[in-house]
């Protein structure tokens, strides 16, 4: 980590040159690989969301990127608030989708937010990307702020580790015990982890992404359990309702 990270300067060149599932996935792999790796977000969210009905929902998408997670809430009735640390992100999606969009920072201080409060807080693929610990933790705190009581936080990160650990000059694994502990001191309740990964983020062969892709989607069906070295997904709910 000897180079100086800057958020919006590495996002913002990434997406004018990359507005793709590759572009805000992982840049190793090739779009079609990202795409089963997508798939995949997708199965996992659905499965958070089983018997929930989102109709009418406030929902609050945290580093929108090129906006999938904007079409899945909307296509399920929800209305949708998104923020990206990019102008392309949210000047594209002004023009893709019904909804509010904004350029900041979900670390400012302070937030300005929309003005108003949100049943969920969508905050995928995110938290690993902000590595100074005082960013992340006003991050979470602004979050906190943005919940209706009984609203749902659900984030991604590398729950399974050990302990928390630094991967790239822009990534910052954090383990499940870290976000318990300041989490539940901040007044959320944990309701599930779900892994995301076991097979889909290994090493694979180029000309095969296609194939390896749908193999890898379809084991990873099978996963139950968070996994080390392995992206998951993790659900809180803020407060001593349940979204109703």
């Amino acid at each position: 980590m000897t180079d100086q990270y800057d958020p919006k300067a590495y996002w913002e060149t990434r997406l004018k040159d990359q507005f793709t599932a590759r572009g805000v996935g992982h840049i190793g792999f090739s779009d079609d690989y990202n795409r089963w790796l997508y798939r995949r977000k997708r199965r996992c969210i659905e499965g958070a969301f089983r018997g929930v009905s989102l109709a009418g929902k406030d929902v609050l998408d945290v580093g929108c990127g090129t906006g999938f997670f904007v079409e899945w809430y909307l296509a399920r009735g929800a209305q949708i608030c998104g923020v990206d640390i990019t102008d392309v992100s949210v000047q594209r999606l002004r023009d893709l989708f019904d909804g509010q969009f904004k350029t900041e920072s979900i670390s400012s201080s302070p937030f300005d937010g929309f003005g108003k409060k949100f049943d969920v807080v969508n905050v995928w693929d995110v938290f690993y990307h902000i590595v100074d610990d005082k960013e992340y933790d006003a991050a979470l705190q602004n979050i906190k702020n943005c919940l209706k009581n009984g609203g749902l936080l659900l984030f991604t990160d590398f729950l399974g580790e050990i302990s928390d650990v630094p991967i790239a000059n822009h990534v910052k694994a954090r383990n499940f015990q870290t976000y318990s502990t300041i989490l539940k001191s901040k007044g959320f309740l944990f309701v599930e982890n779900r892994p995301l990964y076991r097979f889909l983020n290994r090493p694979h062969f180029g000309k095969f992404d296609n194939y390896l892709g749908a193999l890898y989607f379809f084991l990873d069906t099978f996963t139950r359990t968070v996994q080390k070295h392995n992206l998951s997904l993790s659900v809180w709910r803020y407060g001593d309702r349940n979204l109703s």
